[in-house]
């Protein structure tokens, strides 16, 4: 019976992670179509994300009660996950994410 419980706790778990990399990953081809990343660019942004997320994810932890800390924090984590994202894409094409930020501003408006 343990064992079940055991085996159906790590499926969970697997098929959870797996949805959060899928997420990661639509992230990833949507932003590269947008800044026009070569495969090697997408491949690092999608460790800049991985990265953003589990930094964000144990900030969840840490701060879980604390909802104002958490928000000063992760902006924290934001502001270096751009800055990043500056450097790996240059200006001209981080500056078509932007635009394309935006317009999806614009348009939920």
């Amino acid at each position: 019976m343990k064992k079940i419980i055991v085996l159906l706790l790590l499926l969970t778990v697997s098929v959870a992670q797996a949805q959060k990399n899928q997420k990661a990953l639509e992230l990833t081809e949507k932003l590269s179509k947008v800044m026009e990343f070569d495969e090697d660019q997408s491949a690092k942004l999608l460790g800049l994300i991985l990265d953003r997320n589990n930094k964000k994810r144990a900030l969840r932890k840490e701060y879980g009660d604390d909802k104002d800390t958490f928000k000063v924090k992760a902006k924290e984590v934001e502001k270096a996950y751009n800055k990043d994202l500056r450097v790996l894409a240059g200006i001209d094409k981080f500056k078509l994410l932007v635009a394309y930020r935006k317009a999806k501003r614009a348009a939920n408006n």
